[in-house]
């Protein structure tokens, strides 16, 4: 009986071991190398195609957008492997200090696309209104300088962000095991996270709502001759914006809400909710509209 117990023993500890490394299930597994080799192979193509716009004016607000998107998407894709890698191979060789920078990576990449969305939709929004005549900034070093000012603000908000989500508890995580820092959301994290989830919810629908009520007006006003207003078409520009955020950014911080309450069980489908917005890469082939044929027949 001794013998039979102390077998049943090794043999539980040898079935726990692998999952306590591997704490991806096979679905949600096969479903985030399916969805980040779909954002690398686009992410990579569009930087490649899309770089021939660093030759368009530079004071172009769109232009500098669009320049800001690309190094925040840059960035990204280079952290986009090491995912693929960790859920193919299911461990992780590379240590806790580098998982932390690859993890904390996605979260960058999300709220500096969302920021740039939203500074590029309420100038674009106040321009529309009158409110504003200039969309170009007076110099080259303006335009550049107010981007070092966007990333510089962003990270003086994230980086102590991550240095306190990403904290001392992950010493604990299996020394193999990645992508599983739900332990360090609590107390002043939690709320955090709770208001960062709904002001972007918040400032999506918002600027979704005016988006509609600009496009509207224009369809009201000029009827069937819409479609020959250069206005127009920057408009529709406007919504494939709101509807990458309304598609790639929205739902994953509405599930947040739920997430944040129940970390435990729903940490696998966290993840591929996170994966999703990695998605947002696909916008710059939208960003430069009929560019892209150019690039493409005379390449």
């Amino acid at each position: 009986m001794f013998h039979r117990k102390k077998v049943l023993r090794v043999w539980n500890d040898t079935r726990v071991t692998p999952l306590d490394q591997a704490h991806f299930t096979e679905p949600f597994r096969v479903a985030l190398i399916i969805i980040y080799t779909a954002v690398l192979l686009v992410g990579i193509t569009g930087l490649t195609v899309m770089i021939s716009l660093l030759k368009t004016n530079i004071r172009s607000l769109t232009t500098i957008a669009f320049l800001n998107l690309m190094v925040a998407h840059f960035l990204f894709l280079l952290t986009v492997p090491f995912r693929i890698y960790y859920y193919v191979s299911q461990t992780w060789q590379l240590g806790q200090g580098f998982c932390k920078l690859v993890s904390a990576m996605v979260h960058i990449h999300i709220y500096m696309v969302f920021t740039i969305y939203s500074i590029l939709l309420t100038v674009r929004f106040l321009h529309f209104y009158k409110k504003t005549q200039r969309t170009e900034f007076y110099t080259r070093l303006h335009g550049l300088g107010a981007s070092a000012l966007v990333w510089f603000i962003l990270l003086i908000i994230m980086l102590p962000l991550v240095l306190i989500q990403y904290g001392q508890k992950t010493i604990n995580l299996p020394e193999k095991q990645c992508f599983k820092f739900g332990d360090e959301i609590h107390n002043y994290v939690y709320a955090l996270n709770m208001v960062l989830s709904i002001f972007i919810i918040t400032v999506s629908c918002l600027q979704t709502c005016i988006q509609v009520i600009i496009l509207r007006s224009m369809i009201l006003k000029y009827g069937p001759a819409s479609h020959s207003q250069q206005e127009f078409w920057v408009q529709i520009k406007n919504l494939s914006f709101v509807l990458i955020m309304l598609t790639c950014l929205v739902p994953y911080h509405l599930f947040r809400l739920q997430y944040l309450n129940n970390i435990g069980d729903l940490h696998q489908i966290n993840e591929v909710f996170l994966a999703i917005t990695g998605l947002t890469c696909f916008d710059m082939l939208t960003f430069t509209g009929k560019n892209i044929y150019k690039v493409c027949w005379t390449g």
